[in-house]
């Protein structure tokens, strides 16, 4: 068998079987492909689910019209004994008609014409009617409100019947009428009880979808900033230093040579390093379960040295001392965080404190990690502002490092020393970030 394409990719298949195919399969059969794309074939809903309001209306019509038909035959052609029959039978046309506009009312007049049907004219051929107004009272309220309407309706036709008794009802009549009213009543709360579960297992559908697109907004946001975190360290950090730089060389390209060429050296090795982390943030961004992508290592606390080196290099001294016991071991995110912090307390310093020199403490105290900026700059510093502010003086440095520190249930006080200077300080407990 084989098996080829005509027109290109978007035409049908056709299939051409060989003589061979039938000698080693006998079973197969030629079936008659219809030419064009295949489509699925959606089922069709049952029969009843297909009936419209009006359609049940309008048949409830006819069954009342069959039944005043019978009531004016009655009243017109049959005997004259027959004659409270007849009326009986108007009042159960009205009856059926109206059941589903008012249910309850429709039931009691049912019962009624039965029951006075029963009782005056001895006759319980109208009795299967009752089914009608019980399954709808049945279907449409709760067992609350079913249950006492037919022990009502029961009880109506009781004493019809046994009324009907002196005109020779049959004894049989009473266990008819009551039968029908019970299987009616047990019909109508299944479909009630099955129309409930049904809703319910749409309600627990629409919920679940609803809680899965609560969770990819959720995670959608929480990527977007932890994105907007990254970029904005990497950024800031990076520009801050390029800009002291390339002003530091402006200012001295004229008079000092040298110090403007080691200026253009740090802007170099700053731009540098920033293109790596962008790329390495790009990567991950970028692949896709078929590509991995070119990734770099994440900043650690090993790279705390080449940080302070950085900011040494724009004319800011820098003190760093990371004192550790030996057994502490901190997970490579925190890590990531601890980095991220010190960077961002260490470009405000660049943009905001002028002359000055940091002192980066980060130690550990029992069940407690904790990282210290210092430093006693003196530059524009705006009025002073609470240290639980997550947005300060509009920026987002000061929220980005309490929301790193939030994932591991750390803190951060970042404000203004009465000595003059800022200071950041961090605390995570080390229980959330060891291995």
């Amino acid at each position: 068998m084989q098996i080829s394409t005509r027109g290109g990719t978007t035409a049908s298949p056709v299939i051409s079987l060989a003589a061979d195919d039938f000698v080693a399969n006998p079973s197969l059969t030629l079936r008659k492909v219809s030419e064009g794309p295949l489509q699925a074939r959606v089922p069709r809903p049952p029969l009843l689910h297909r009936v419209t309001p009006s359609q049940r209306l309008a048949v409830d019509l006819v069954v009342a019209g069959v039944v005043a038909v019978s009531a004016l035959w009655q009243l017109m052609v049959a005997p004259p004994r027959s004659g409270l029959l007849g009326i009986c039978l108007l009042v159960a046309a009205v009856a059926v008609a109206i059941r589903r506009r008012n249910d309850l009312a429709s039931l009691g007049l049912m019962s009624a014409a039965l029951a006075v049907s029963a009782a005056g004219s001895g006759s319980a051929a109208p009795f299967p009617l009752i089914a009608l107004p019980m399954y709808q009272v049945a279907s449409k309220r709760e067992r609350g409100s079913s249950l006492p309407a037919l022990a009502a309706s029961a009880f109506l036709l009781i004493v019809g019947t046994a009324a009907g008794r002196v005109r020779n009802l049959p004894a049989g009549g009473l266990s008819f009428a009551i039968a029908f009213a019970v299987a009616a009543w047990f019909v109508g709360d299944s479909v009630r009880v099955r129309r409930v579960y049904v809703a319910g297992l749409a309600d627990q559908a629409a919920q679940r979808q609803r809680e899965v697109v609560e969770r990819a907004q959720r995670s959608l946001a929480e990527e977007r900033l932890r994105i907007a975190r990254e970029l904005h360290d990497v950024v800031a950090h990076s520009l801050s230093v390029i800009a002291v730089q390339s002003g530091v060389g402006r200012h001295v390209i004229d008079d000092n040579p040298a110090e403007a060429k080691k200026a253009l050296g740090a802007v170099e090795t700053t731009s540098r390093a920033a293109l790596q982390e962008l790329r390495r943030l790009l990567g991950v961004l970028r692949s896709n379960g078929n590509e991995e992508a070119a990734l770099a290592p994440a900043p650690d606390l090993g790279a705390l040295s080449h940080l302070a080196d950085q900011i040494r290099a724009t004319g800011i001294p820098v003190d760093l001392c990371v004192q550790m016991a030996p057994d502490t071991r901190l997970t490579p995110s925190a890590e990531l965080s601890v980095y991220r912090v010190v960077q961002e307390a260490l470009t405000n310093v660049v943009k905001h404190a002028g002359p000055a020199s940091v002192q980066v403490n980060v130690h550990d105290e029992p069940d407690t990690l904790v990282v210290e900026v210092v430093d006693d700059g003196a530059g524009p510093i705006p009025a002073p502002y609470p240290s639980a502010d997550p947005d300060v003086a509009g920026h987002h440095g000061i929220l980005g490092m309490r929301e790193r520190l939030a994932l591991f249930g750390g803190t951060l006080d970042a404000g203004f020393r009465p000595e003059g200077g800022f200071k950041v300080r961090a605390e995570l407990p080390l229980e959330a970030v060891e291995r």
